[in-house]
């Protein structure tokens, strides 16, 4: 009787692909990934990423930052888990993963995908912890760090724009579509200066979170004017200026927007009280549905101005 493993072969499983894990997490923003490492030149010293392994055989936990300096060796390490951290969504993690955070070779093919992969808050402490023995990275890297997040805000815009129509005032979809406009525009301009890199942060945030990234964002393009002022990137200065004012401009209707759900609802409970009639209610709705007709006058602004540059 032949062996059932010759009959039916066991699939293959492959190792964590460590090079691909560090580029969607890219963990330092200004980094190339050489080999099995991600490594930045910063200042006089280097600094280095990698995957930091369990004690079990291919199942990683976290990142491993160590700073080097070529004349005087190694100065200091950190350790950043993937639990901490939050980097993997649990929805895509397979049931081997421990609370989604360890990276092993039998959940890799659904945990190293861009949809499963949320590493800001990762690439935030790493940047603070950094900054105590480096300069900051250049300004353009961490815009493209942060750029993802504008992407995640407006799917999480679009799904409140499903589920609550009324929400931002009507206008969840048009500040999605908007956003999405903006951060395709300041992708193809930080091209020359990044080169092309893969995004990874593509989970939902709320919609507080995600405004908090884009002044992050809008701050880095500041200073990424500032830097071409100088002559670093010259003819840059008025393009990335131009970036941060129009996420300035979304900032001030997103936040007007929430401000005004806040005030809604605020005067909802008190008239609540007073009648819950189905008549009173379907009145109350058709109010609030014209007023949620308003158009988003700022669009076509936005728009017709990019044209012209």
């Amino acid at each position: 009787m032949p062996s059932l493993t010759r009959r039916y072969p066991l699939a293959r499983i492959e190792s964590v692909d460590q090079a691909k894990a560090l580029r969607l997490i890219c963990p330092l923003p200004d980094g190339a990934v050489v080999g099995l490492r991600q490594v930045a030149r910063r200042g006089d010293v280097v600094i280095t990423a990698e995957l930091a392994q369990t004690i079990r055989e291919d199942t990683w936990s976290g990142i491993r930052i160590r700073i080097v300096s070529p004349s005087a060796g190694a100065v200091d390490a950190n350790w950043f888990g993937f639990s901490q951290y939050d980097v993997f969504n649990g929805r895509y993690h397979a049931p081997s993963a421990r609370d989604c955070g360890e990276l092993a070779r039998y959940n890799a093919h659904v945990m190293l995908v861009a949809d499963g992969i949320d590493a800001r808050r990762l690439r935030d402490a790493a940047a603070e912890y950094t900054a105590a023995f480096a300069p900051p990275p250049a300004p353009e890297f961490t815009a493209a760090a942060h750029l993802g997040a504008l992407f995640s805000m407006a799917r999480r815009l679009d799904h409140l724009g499903s589920i609550k129509p009324k929400i931002l005032a009507g206008r969840a979809f048009a500040h999605a579509e908007v956003l999405r406009d903006v951060a395709g525009e300041i992708h193809l301009d930080l091209l020359p200066l990044t080169g092309e890199r893969q995004a990874a942060d593509s989970a939902p945030v709320e919609v507080t979170e995600g405004l908090a990234d884009l002044r992050k964002l809008r701050t880095a393009l500041a200073a990424l004017a500032h830097s071409a002022d100088l002559g670093d990137h010259s003819g840059y200065g008025e393009i990335f200026r131009g970036h941060a004012a129009n996420l300035d401009g979304i900032d001030h209707e997103i936040t007007t927007d929430l401000a005004a759900d806040r005030a809604a609802a605020e005067g909802a409970r008190p008239s609540a009280a007073v009648s819950t009639s189905p008549t009173a209610l379907a009145t109350s709705g058709a109010d609030r549905s014209g007023a949620s007709t308003t158009p988003f006058a700022s669009t076509p602004d936005r728009a017709a101005e990019r044209g012209r540059r």
